[in-house]
């Protein structure tokens, strides 16, 4: 499957999605997903997470609250390293 290069904003977008995932055995909502990312539209919400479909690094269940899937055959290169970051944040913060 061809990588697609994701944006920054995508980017930050996918690597929410991985961690909540991997911590929660289950998608996050939409608006979790809106609010944990610091976007202010829902629709614009939905437009990253179309984006990330249309390239192949999630799958999308419509009518499904929790509808998110990550694609585990097409991963997005540093990822591992935001999720590093925001890690770091989180520690240091709290």
């Amino acid at each position: 499957m061809k990588q697609y290069q994701l944006t920054q904003k995508q980017l930050n977008v996918y690597a929410y999605l991985k961690d909540y995932i991997g911590k929660n055995n289950k998608s996050p909502y939409v608006r979790e997903v809106q609010e944990a990312c610091g976007i202010n539209s829902y629709k614009v919400t939905l437009d990253r997470l179309s984006a990330l479909e249309k390239k192949g690094y999630i799958k999308r269940r419509l009518n499904k609250h929790r509808g998110i899937a990550l694609n585990e055959t097409n991963t997005a290169p540093g990822v591992q390293r935001r999720l590093n970051q925001s890690n770091h944040r989180v520690a240091a913060g709290g």
